[in-house]
């Protein structure tokens, strides 16, 4: 390895370690109380190594909702796209993505914006721009694809995605995140996953 290429990859490791570290943080003490110089012990990381790659704990707190949507898509979309029809793609890439909302700590993360959004709108703006927004211009490209397929008529592909998200969610993601889960999780997400590409269908449908 080049003696640059040896510096990138320390500085993407670094990066990761903050990023990690600041999610901890914010789960374990909130937005508020969290700190730049307790992120940066807990990374193992100097405070100015933190400034040095994000400006502010809100930008961190931005990357903290990226990382955590990253694991709600597969890294084989192609293949998914590719061996399976259009429902059956939605179904897969819609249930990844409904059991990654509703673990635990992406749960605390949504629970942690909604608080601080009321006494400051930024925290709400960027856990929009970085969890609900990323992840439609992330997806938006997957259902144009379906529909180039002729599976659906869609003319914007990302409000299709909103739409889609709220019939692949709702009102499954709502209870639980107020606290009314149901016993059975596994069941409720196959009946929600149904529900939701069923309506889809319906309003969607190139037939």
């Amino acid at each position: 390895m080049s003696e640059a290429a040896a510096a990138e990859a320390a500085l993407d490791e670094k990066t990761e370690a903050i990023v990690d570290a600041a999610r901890k943080t914010f789960l374990t003490r909130g937005f508020d109380a969290a700190s730049m110089d307790q992120i940066a012990l807990t990374a193992g990381v100097s405070k100015r190594t933190v400034y040095n790659r994000f400006r502010s704990k809100e930008e961190l707190f931005g990357a903290a909702i990226t990382e955590s949507c990253k694991d709600y898509l597969p890294v084989n979309v192609d293949d998914i796209e590719a061996s399976l029809p259009p429902e059956d793609v939605i179904r897969a890439l819609g249930r990844q993505f409904l059991q990654g909302i509703l673990k635990p700590e992406a749960l605390s993360l949504r629970r942690i914006a909604s608080f601080e959004a009321g006494r400051n709108p930024a925290i709400g703006k960027t856990y929009l721009e970085h969890g609900a927004e990323w992840m439609v211009k992330k997806c938006a490209p997957i259902l144009a694809r379906l529909a180039a397929r002729g599976a659906y008529k869609i003319d914007n592909p990302e409000e299709a995605i909103w739409q889609l998200g709220a019939l692949l969610t709702e009102p499954l993601y709502t209870r639980v995140l107020l606290g009314d889960g149901p016993e059975d999780m596994d069941a409720a997400i196959d009946r929600q996953i149904e529900r939701g590409v069923t309506a889809f269908k319906r309003i969607y449908s190139a037939n």
